[in-house]
């Protein structure tokens, strides 16, 4: 079989049975020696694994599927059965939140007596950190997002604290290492508008650097965020003109059609890099950053094979944008077809035999 579709690092409509792939994990070769023979792409359990198979459970999120499918490949390459579940309607927190106190005291109690309150449908669940952490602990939550009035800061808690109260909090779960890619947000801007207000397009150009003129400016923000307003103005001093809620592609279009000046949304959205957007750094931590992480039942965690690490550090922020790129737009593709294209261009599954 051969896909086609615009590919974010090859050249545009360039198969997926091109020459690069092998290349690519040549070079990686020599980093990594597990890519110079990377194993082969293994089916989904059927028949008689089934019954040994782990199940990975993921919500309805597009993102949080594909990125679910990529553990869920790497597993069955590595000879540990896995079938990821995914439950329409629910959120991959929700789901963690069950899986973390699964076999608790209480729960042992439940299931000696005869209740059915016990829930082992899956082993592994791929979350986000920060949903996750203020789920299991709202006070904890709490504390960890005051704001830092003393020192200029928002309420944004580190990525790392996150992932520390998270871990506190489970019983009978265990957080694996979370993505090296930090999913955040920050305030985008035309090139024209950068050089309106003298803002620097570098890579480390901060917010900070706009937010005196935001009281000329008309700003965007994504239906994703949390209300911004008041951050926007406690840590930055910063009152738009006025301002927009829609979804991220709306906003991209907006912006680039000047009827916006500027735009909060998820740095990791393939419009940024289409159009050359000039991104700021949220320095302030106004807005939220978190990450995707395997949440693995304590029944299995000392049977997870290495690789599962291994995808962690290789789902960094270009990874990010990739994997976005492959289900965004008209010609999107499917989340599994997503995260196999993805793990053979990284050289951690060999090209499938039928890619022909």
């Amino acid at each position: 079989m051969t896909f086609q579709r615009r590919d974010p690092i090859m050249p545009a409509r360039m198969p997926f049975s091109a020459a690069p792939f092998g290349a690519c994990a040549l070079a990686l070769g020599l980093l990594l020696s597990s890519c110079s023979d990377p194993p082969q792409p293994a089916p989904e359990p059927t028949g008689e694994d089934i019954e040994r198979a782990w199940h990975l459970a993921v919500g309805s999120d597009p993102l949080d599927r594909t990125i679910a499918q990529v553990y869920a490949m790497a597993l069955n390459s590595h000879e540990a059965p896995t079938i990821v579940v995914e439950e329409d309607g629910q959120t991959a927190v929700g789901l963690a939140a069950e899986l973390a106190h699964t076999g608790t005291e209480e729960a042992s109690e439940t299931e000696e007596a005869g209740g059915e309150d016990v829930d082992d449908r899956y082993e592994i669940v791929i979350a986000r950190t920060m949903p996750l952490a203020e789920t299991l602990d709202p006070d904890g939550y709490a504390e960890l997002t005051a704001p830092e009035p003393e020192n200029g800061l928002g309420p944004a808690a580190a990525p790392e604290d996150l992932v520390r109260l998270v871990e506190a909090q489970l019983t009978e779960a265990e957080l694996f290492e979370p993505t090296a890619a930090v999913l955040r947000s920050g305030v985008h801007i035309t090139s024209v508008t950068a050089e309106t207000y003298g803002v620097d397009g570098g890579e480390d150009t901060d917010f900070d650097t706009l937010a005196a003129d935001c009281g000329d400016l008309v700003f965007g923000v994504s239906t994703e965020l949390p209300d911004v307003e008041d951050l926007l103005d406690e840590t930055y001093a910063c009152v738009p003109e006025d301002l927009r809620r829609t979804d991220e592609d709306t906003l991209v279009e907006l912006l680039i059609t000047a009827e916006i000046d500027a735009a909060l949304f998820t740095a990791s959205h393939p419009g940024a890099a289409d159009h050359a957007l000039v991104s700021l750094e949220d320095v302030r931590r106004a807005l939220p950053e978190d990450q995707y992480a395997p949440i693995v039942s304590l029944r299995v965690a000392d049977e997870v094979p290495a690789v599962v690490e291994e995808i962690s550090a290789a789902l960094d922020d270009e990874a990010l944008l990739t994997i976005r790129r492959l289900i965004y737009g008209d010609d999107a593709l499917d989340p599994e077809d997503a995260a196999t294209y993805w793990l053979v261009e990284e050289g951690l599954l060999a090209e499938p035999e039928d890619w022909g």
